[in-house]
């Protein structure tokens, strides 16, 4: 009995091992994500706020850098098995 139970702890134990996920890698990825949507949304409040005294303070290309962050970290997240969004 002794001699089948260590393989079989083996065999159970290696999956989660090989699928493990680095959830410090993912709390960080996650934390950019919400740092970078909410300086896009003070951006646009801004523009709101002070769009008629500084007409190009919110252009596209300012919203440009913002998006192409939030793209590459969207597929990061997803890359590395993250979950929670």
């Amino acid at each position: 009995m002794k001699r089948l139970l260590l393989p079989l702890l083996a065999a159970l134990a290696l999956p989660t091992a090989v699928n493990a996920t680095n959830y410090v890698e993912c709390e960080a990825i996650y934390s950019l994500l919400v740092r970078t949507e909410n300086q896009k949304e003070q951006k646009r409040r801004d523009y709101v706020q002070y769009g008629e005294k500084y007409p190009n303070l919110y252009k596209e290309t300012d919203v440009k850098p913002y998006e192409e962050v939030l793209e590459r970290a969207y597929k990061d997240y997803d890359k590395r098995g993250c979950y929670g969004l």
